[in-house]
């Protein structure tokens, strides 16, 4: 949880990470699910304004949160895509929630649940650049099997699944989408929260049985690379006018997929046809489309890749709908009966 790390440990975790710093202030995220934190120190190189993360919510297993740290590290290495600077990170600690880090502070605002608040140019900005992130960190190369991407032995690994190693992506896709609907049939992923457990159980059968006949049916998938399945607006700072991204954030969740399923699961992020209406959803897709192709030389959009992305857009939605009682937790009643209605017809579509 955001406030299980006392005031009087800050200090102490920024001096983990970098042992001559000073914190001088700090001031609590009020974003996010895991402990954040804005600190200003003073440094051997002067004053900083810095970031300290730890895992505290529980969502994420430490042996994948130990990643990020390491991710952000390897993107601003190899790409330019923008991610802050790593200061210093520490796995585990006797005292203190771990693993946790201290990274650089971007400027850039969250438009996470108002992406219509930018500009019509600046969204599309942000869009674009999505594809060209993406393309670049798919760039970085193919991965030995699908999974979850943490740390063993200090290094980055594709992690085991429930049952070992997992080769085949229609494996590993399948074992989440039975995972999601028995969420969906049984109060959702979070039904601590949710106001209405059952609120899209009717829908079940139906999509399993769709779900079912798409995954018998999928084509071969590409290799797996390195994929920010979560690449959305609350995981992006973005200047308000221009749109242009100034850091792409959140990589505790980076798996090892072929890239139809990342950009699939991103496309369900940024638009919305029933949100944004289908004309302007269309419009963003391609420009979303044509920028990551642009990037990759042997890229192409082919009618397999587009079935795959289908599928997997499906799932994607199934996730927001497992999710609707954590992400809407603050929103009202009416708010909430809308994105179920927004969520009924996209998968309504497919049944």
């Amino acid at each position: 949880m955001p406030d299980a790390v006392a005031d009087e440990d800050v200090t102490a975790m920024v001096r983990a990470c970098c042992p001559d710093w000073e914190v001088r202030e700090f001031e609590r995220s009020e974003f996010g699910t895991d402990f954040v934190c804005f600190v200003a120190c003073e440094t051997p190189g002067g004053e900083r304004e810095a970031v300290l993360k730890a895992t505290t919510a529980g969502f994420v297993d430490p042996q994948v949160a130990q990643a990020e740290p390491r991710l952000f590290d390897l993107l601003g290495r190899e790409t330019t895509v923008p991610v802050p600077e790593v200061f210093g990170y520490v796995d585990e600690h006797d005292e203190y929630p771990a693993p946790f880090y201290l990274m650089e502070r971007l400027d850039g605002e969250n438009f996470e649940g108002r992406p219509d608040a930018l500009p019509a140019a600046a969204r599309e900005r942000v869009v674009r650049e999505a594809g060209e992130n993406l393309a670049e960190l798919h760039e970085l190369g193919t991965l030995p099997r699908v999974g979850s991407v943490g740390v063993v032995d200090g290094d980055l690994a594709v992690l085991d699944g429930d049952h070992g190693p997992v080769d085949d992506l229609r494996e590993w896709v399948r074992a989440g989408v039975d995972g999601t609907l028995d969420a969906l049939a049984d109060g959702t992923y979070f039904p601590d929260l949710a106001d209405e457990p059952d609120r899209f159980a009717d829908l079940v059968p139906a999509l399993r049985e769709e779900l079912d006949a798409r995954l018998d049916a999928l084509s071969e998938p590409d290799a797996p690379r390195y994929c920010h399945w979560d690449y959305r607006y609350g995981n992006l700072l973005v200047d308000p006018g221009t749109g242009e991204t100034r850091a792409v954030l959140d990589l505790a969740n980076l798996t090892a997929a072929e890239p139809a399923y990342n950009l699939a699961k991103v496309e369900s992020h940024l638009f919305d046809p029933q949100a944004d209406g289908e004309q302007r959803a269309v419009a963003l897709r391609e420009t979303f489309r044509r920028a990551y192709a642009r990037e990759r030389d042997d890229w192409a959009f082919t009618p397999a890749i587009e079935e795959r992305m289908e599928t997997y857009s499906l799932t994607a939605r199934l996730d927001a709908m497992a999710c609707l009682p954590l992400w809407l937790q603050d929103a009202t009643p009416a708010e909430k009966d809308e994105r179920e209605a927004q969520h009924r017809a996209f998968v309504e579509s497919y049944l």
